[in-house]
């Protein structure tokens, strides 16, 4: 009797460990008797839990890319950048056979790559001529601003992962990027992929000044680069799925989200 008692209790505090650690698993009722109405209470929980959890991320997702077009609203010439730059990176990601978990957190933090922007002035962040040096050095803080925006965010532990992207997607691989000028593979992952990503659709963006390039050409001045401004594994994935993929590409810049 008190082994058929003592089993289901303890099923139940395994389980409501798992929950804890946040494992959201249904427990297999096979009693007959009033543990049955608790495992099926216990069952009854983690599929409202479920449902929470589902309706967050898809409050959070909305959130992020909200929060993006919003900053690419101050500059009408930079509408749907950070969209572009997200989709670009993924697809990076995609070719690189990155996991759904590490790709879903590339999206993310390309989303907000240049959150920090909001903290640059709009005569320097607008101006439609050449910056002077003293402008480009405001500019370059932005990667910096950006990380610690998101590293005020609460919970710190959702944000850890995206701030790298958002630090590090202005470095370059040959280490003459900003802001702390990193070298190769001491370049975070994401910002590694994302820079790519910016390079490109910067290049094939209108601006007040200039008209955007021609994909082919953004392609070839990326290739050119590999090994000394992008990583030349993530470069050579994108050129080469862009190659092979070219209208997909230019129906993608004709796209503002």
């Amino acid at each position: 009797m008190f082994h058929n008692i003592a089993e289901p209790i303890q099923t139940l505090e395994d389980a409501m460990q798992q929950i804890q650690q946040g494992n959201l698993v249904y427990q297999k009722d096979v009693y007959s008797d009033e543990f049955s109405k608790l495992i099926s209470g216990y069952n009854q929980m983690v599929s409202g839990l479920k449902r929470r959890d589902k309706i967050n991320k898809q409050l959070l997702d909305s959130l992020f890319t909200t929060l993006a077009l919003a900053l690419d609203a101050r500059d009408p010439y930079t509408a749907g950048h950070s969209v572009r730059v997200a989709k670009y990176s993924v697809l990076i990601g995609e070719q690189a056979q990155l996991d759904m978990e590490t790709l879903d957190l590339l999206r993310k933090s390309a989303l907000l790559h240049d959150i920090g922007k909001i903290g640059i002035r709009d005569d320097i962040l607008l101006k439609d001529g050449r910056l002077t040096d003293e402008e480009f050095n405001e500019i370059k803080t932005h990667p910096v601003i950006g990380a610690t925006i998101l590293s005020q965010v609460q919970p710190k532990v959702e944000m850890d992962a995206l701030i790298p992207g958002v630090k590090y997607h202005h470095e370059r691989y040959d280490g003459l990027g900003y802001p702390e000028g990193l070298l190769g593979e001491d370049i975070p992952l994401f910002g590694r992929i994302m820079a790519v990503a910016d390079a490109f659709d910067a290049m094939t963006s209108d601006r007040p000044y200039r008209k955007g390039m021609p994909i082919q050409k953004a392609l070839a001045i990326i290739e050119e680069g590999k090994g000394s401004q992008w990583d030349p594994k993530y470069a050579q994935l994108f050129i080469s799925y862009m190659r092979q993929n070219e209208q997909l590409a230019s129906d993608q810049l004709k796209k503002s989200v």
